[in-house]
């Protein structure tokens, strides 16, 4: 008897408050990105390369001690739920189920209100969709007798077990026309998302009847789209069909398997690319998990920057076809051009990484792979070559070539030694291919920095001007850089204690008079204060995770930094710091009187000022002697502030 899999409706629900402390509490920020981003450890933090932008030098770093994340190459940060929401495009909501569920917290949810389940996303449907489409056609598959007899068949003829099916949710949609999308229309989804994840048609037919189902997943696991292969002999049905394009899914920005594949490809740092959905599946089941697929595509400049999140070492599994290998190779260069290392086994004729594996089983295919695979440059010489067949204009072309995917490797050692090999095999001397690469590499910066001038130029407006250039009067803003310093003092000081009283009071103390002028730094120092008039305290993560976006994004910044101190810097340097404290004091007491010096400057400059326009006022000689009173007593404060910061203040000459 089939369970009921046509009607699960999504109920839309708020989690509690203390589910999301709970939540909050739990997660360990190195360990949800280090999901996502191969980390590694520097001192206290971790660093990797950044998921959000493209770089070869990691910029991106995780503190364990702040609970935060930051790229100081694009200025990504946040905490460990941010992350989730900005690395899978989550809602919050979809962020907190995610940790909850990584960690084995059970997520207690109170039940939203009409308006508010208006206010879903599309984006969000669509996921709530797909996941729905997976669970059914997974069931399906399994519980029912078409499902079993037709696809369960399929499955196990191709030698695959009940624990792979399970981990990669394997499925059969039913043949009957529209009998899935009858099920989900009941469930209370809308035709027309149907339509746009192309899981039913307009005559609300079902896509992929009668087919064997093969889930899509981002490296979270969220169901992107889905591949389904017919079982039917008529060789007028295209034998794959594929989910098209949403706003969910980009085929080229996904590899399959990755999602099974992230931890292993990372801890055994290589990753193997095959062809198709059997081929990570048959891989993965013969215990070789550290493999993912292109799905029939070239593969793409996104797909190697996720690769390369987990590894710089990819070993590509091509069939052996050499008309189908020679043009896969002509679209690695961008697996070079993003500094990976490129191995490729060619398997032999008639073979692929599925039959491969069950014939050899691991441990041979794994033999084979290790000792058969050649770099990417050495095998592309060498077949190249081979297909030139000793034609001189051939031949030019292949050498021609592979000084272009030289010229593309970033790393200059790397790029030296495969000029040495490559000259090698070609019969050419090491110089003139040297002389070819450099001038390539010459020719794309030149290219580069001419498409850059371009482009500054067109963003510059014509305007001659009409009369002589005056240089502006400059006005000095010299407050903001120290209270920004203040804000980072009280973040960095929380819970901190300084000769028996706390850091953060002592700060309020020496702040009683000043004011803070620009409001973004004053709402959070008014936040402290009236935090600590009712003696409560004020914890780091309070600001990490802030409602309000704008001020979260401030100390997220403020908290972290590029700059680490060594674990062993004190035995390094033979210096020793017997009274930490007392050096937070002393930057707390600098920062601030810094600040009030700026502030007492600005002062005098004011005075001053009304000081001339009063002495062409013979009437207002008392005023005078008081302005003149006021700026005495504020040079005296100046001198003291001076004295404390280690300040020389030069004399202010106005030009005349």
């Amino acid at each position: 008897m089939l369970r009921s899999i046509h009607a699960v409706p999504y109920f839309y629900a708020v989690i509690t408050k203390e589910t999301i402390d709970r939540i909050m509490e739990t997660a360990r920020v190195e360990e949800v990105v280090g999901d996502f981003v191969s980390l590694k450890k520097r001192g206290s933090n971790y660093i990797g390369l950044c998921p959000f932008h493209n770089e070869k030098t990691p910029s991106f770093n995780v503190s364990p001690s702040k609970g935060i994340y930051k790229c100081f190459g694009c200025g990504k940060a946040g905490n460990a739920v941010g992350f989730v929401m900005e690395h899978e495009r989550f809602t919050y909501r979809e962020a907190l189920k995610f940790i909850a569920k990584r960690y084995n917290i059970e997520v207690e949810e109170t039940q939203r209100s009409e308006e508010q389940v208006q206010q879903d996303t599309v984006r969000e449907s669509l996921y709530i969709i797909n996941g729905f489409a997976q669970n059914y056609f997974h069931e399906f598959l399994l519980q029912a007798d078409e499902g079993r007899n037709i696809g369960g068949s399929y499955f196990r003829e191709r030698g695959l077990n009940e624990a792979t099916i399970q981990e990669f949710k394997l499925g059969f949609c039913p043949a009957g026309g529209s009998v899935f999308t009858d099920a989900a229309i009941a469930a209370g989804y809308q035709h027309e998302l149907l339509k746009q994840l192309g899981l039913s048609n307009d005559q609300k037919r079902d896509f992929y009847r009668g087919r064997v189902i093969f889930p899509i997943h981002s490296i979270s696991g969220k169901v992107l789209g889905f591949g389904g292969r017919t079982l039917s002999a008529d060789k007028k049905v295209p034998k794959y069909v594929n989910s098209p394009e949403s706003e969910i899914y980009n085929k080229s920005k996904v590899l399959y398997g990755m999602y099974q594949a992230r931890q292993a490809v990372s801890s055994k740092d290589e990753c193997f690319l095959v062809e198709g959905y059997m081929d990570v599946l048959s891989l993965y089941q013969a215990g070789i998990t550290h493999v993912v697929a292109s799905s029939g595509t070239a593969l793409t400049t996104d797909q190697v920057r996720l690769i390369k999140r987990y590894t710089k070492n990819l070993t590509i599994l091509y069939d052996g076809d050499p008309a189908g290998v020679k043009a896969a190779l002509r679209g690695l260069d961008i697996s070079l051009e993003e500094g990976l290392n490129v191995k490729v086994m060619l398997l032999p004729q008639g073979e692929d990484p599925d039959t491969w594996v069950q014939k050899l089983g691991a441990e041979g295919f794994l033999e084979k792979v290790s000792k058969e695979k050649k770099d990417l440059i050495h095998l592309r010489t060498s077949l190249f070559l081979e297909e030139a067949a000793g034609d001189p204009v051939k031949t030019a072309g292949v050498i021609k070539e592979i000084a272009f995917s030289i010229s593309l490797i970033p790393d200059s050692i790397v790029r030296s030694l495969y000029i040495k090999s490559a000259s090698t095999t070609l019969g050419l001397e090491e110089q003139i291919l040297l002389q070819e690469v450099n001038r390539l590499i010459r020719k794309k910066a030149m290219d580069k920095l001419g498409k850059e001038d371009r482009a500054s130029a067109e963003s510059v407006p014509d305007q001659t001007p009409t009369q002589p250039e005056r240089k502006p009067h400059i006005t000095f803003h010299f407050d903001e850089p120290q209270e920004k310093d203040i804000v980072r003092l009280l973040l960095e000081n929380s819970n901190y204690e300084l000769e028996g009283e706390n850091a953060i009071v002592a700060i309020l103390r020496n702040l009683e008079d000043v004011e803070i002028d620009n409001n973004l730094y004053k709402q959070v120092v008014d936040e402290y204060r009236k935090f600590y008039e009712q003696q409560e305290f004020l914890s780091q993560s309070h600001f990490i995770n802030h409602e309000d976006e704008t001020i979260r994004k401030l100390c997220l910044n403020l908290l972290q930094s590029p700059y680490e101190l060594s674990d062993n810097w004190e035995k390094m340097h033979e210096v020793y710091i017997k009274d930490k404290s007392y050096l937070v004091q002393k930057d707390i007491v600098k920062s601030i009187s810094i600040l009030k010096l700026k502030k007492v400057l600005r002062m005098k400059e004011e005075i001053e000022n009304q000081l001339r326009q009063l002495q062409q006022d013979e009437a207002a000689s008392q005023d005078m002697q008081h302005a003149m009173e006021d700026i005495r007593q504020l040079q005296d404060f100046i001198r003291q502030l001076s004295e404390v910061t280690g300040t020389v203040v030069m004399p202010y000459t106005r030009n005349k």
